[in-house]
């Protein structure tokens, strides 16, 4: 079979390239132009994280992911939780120029928006427990699985395959210096023609274009087969069967100890925290007592939640025992309850002295999705077929995304200082506040207005009024720049 031949079959068996198979590398092209736009790090140098930028990437992100996709896009429950929860995090950024949350949810985004990105994809559902690490296996195979079907692509644009891609690019190796001779011709022959490039200042050019392609092509090759990664959508593997339960006695040694040294505590809480007893006081004040054992309570929290949570999984609960154990791990639900509203106490009282912060406020977020995960808990050992984890996820995603779309700078900077003003705070630290973000600037003003003779209250508010003058589109927050004027 001669060579016409071959390429006749390969070209017959080659199946068709659509627009959206062609569109792919412009796409990811445009998204990591977009990307190093907003994480350029001279920018971060200068002016810090992005703001509105991290909302038109994750925008952009998406309107790619569903243009790639068409209607081979798997809408379901999961995928627009996720996809929800991304957008909802980018328009938090874009709000509000608080640095320590956009710092924050810009993981938060990559996470979800993978996650998202899979599950709209087919590959992924959310809700598993195993999802976190699945996203991360797939974003590894999908970033770097297909750097070759760019080229592919292109070579089925040209209907020829290798070789007439091949003679493709020889001619325009050829072309291009013939180019710039016929053009160093031209501009020769003619002044006008010639005047043309002379008024063209080109001496910053090739560095900057060089460090910029540096930058952009790589991950516009890596976005790129993560598009035609989705595309393609290989079917997810089999589930592998989950073992058999074991026993319940083997849980009950455990479970009964653990709530024996729970009631003790439980006691002592109840008797001189909630209570009001004087130990608390020779223990260094309540601040102290307060401020001493609180992440030592959320730790004993956590540990109790997986114990359970892995005993009414694994245990059979109609094997002897079972009933006891299940009532067991009733009451240790009970007294982790105890313990997180003893945790609970001694941070309201830690507030009550010190005031609200960012740690303080993401703090107060996880105790209430550590209470939220007790209850479901406690569902789960009467129903064991019902997801904890979709449940518990789903609601700390939620339940953060409605602290960051609230503002959080804005809630921890009005709450200091309405309770300075009222003299339930002794001091108010302006520095600190004066850092969250330029929403502050209300709070901040109403605090001048009430006579405030801190020195550094006006140079605070004449940095936060000025902060959004000089800096490009992607570094401003939009609620800020309002609070600015």
């Amino acid at each position: 079979m001669d060579e016409t031949a071959k390429s006749n079959i390969m070209e017959t068996n080659t199946p068709p390239l659509t627009w959206r198979d062609g569109a792919i590398p412009a796409l990811a092209l445009g998204l990591a132009w977009l990307f190093w736009t907003c994480f350029d790090p001279g920018r971060l140098v200068d002016f810090g994280l992005p703001h509105l930028g991290v909302l038109v990437l994750v925008a952009v992100h998406f309107a790619a992911v569903f243009l790639v996709l068409g209607r081979k896009a798997h809408i379901n429950a999961g995928s627009v939780f996720c996809t929800a929860a991304a957008l909802a995090l980018g328009v938090s950024a874009a709000l509000y120029d608080s640095n320590w949350f956009t710092l924050i949810n810009c993981f938060t985004i990559l996470l979800t928006a993978a996650m998202a990105t899979f599950a709209l994809s087919g590959q992924l559902a959310p809700g598993r427990a195993s999802a976190l690490l699945a996203t991360a296996f797939l974003s590894f195979i999908a970033f770097f699985g297909r750097l070759g079907c760019p080229f592919r692509a292109l070579g089925r644009a040209f209907h020829g395959g290798k070789r007439r891609l091949g003679q493709a690019a020889l001619g325009l190796l050829i072309a291009v210096p013939m180019l710039g001779v016929v053009l160093w011709l031209l501009a020769s022959a003619d002044a006008v023609f010639g005047g043309l490039f002379a008024r063209l200042d080109l001496s910053a050019l090739p560095e900057d274009a060089v460090m910029r392609a540096v930058r952009v092509l790589p991950l516009a090759l890596g976005l790129a087969s993560a598009l035609y990664y989705i595309r393609e959508a290989p079917a997810p593997g089999e589930e592998t069967p989950s073992p058999k339960p074991r026993r319940a006695a083997l849980f009950l040694p455990v479970i009964g100890l653990l709530d024996m040294v729970y009631i003790i505590f439980c006691y002592i809480q109840i008797k001189y925290l909630f209570g009001g007893g004087s130990e608390a006081a020779m223990a260094g004040g309540w601040a102290e007592y307060a401020r001493s054992g609180f992440f030592q309570l959320v730790a004993v929290a956590a540990i109790n939640m997986t114990l359970c949570l892995l005993a009414a999984d694994k245990a059979r609960f109609a094997s002897p025992g079972g009933k006891l154990l299940r009532a067991l791990l009733g009451l240790l639900l009970a007294l982790t309850a105890v313990i997180l509203a003893s945790a609970f106490r001694r941070m309201q009282l830690y507030i009550h002295v010190y005031g609200l912060s960012v740690l303080r406020l993401a703090t107060l977020w996880a105790m209430a999705v550590i209470a939220f995960c007790i209850l479901a808990a406690v569902w789960k050992l009467y129903r064991p077929d019902f997801n904890f984890f979709r449940a518990a996820g789903g609601f700390a995603l939620a339940l953060w995304c409605l602290l960051c779309l609230v503002g959080p700078g804005r809630v921890i900077t009005n709450y200091n200082v309405d309770h300075y003003l009222s003299g339930q705070l002794k001091e108010v630290d302006i520095t600190y506040l004066s850092s969250l973000s330029a929403n502050a600037l209300p709070a901040l003003r109403d605090l001048k207005a009430a006579g405030c003779a801190d020195p550094d209250l006006d140079d605070a508010i004449a940095r936060l009024e000025a902060t959004h003058r000089d800096i490009p589109w992607t570094h401003r927050g939009l609620s800020a720049c309002l609070a600015a004027k």
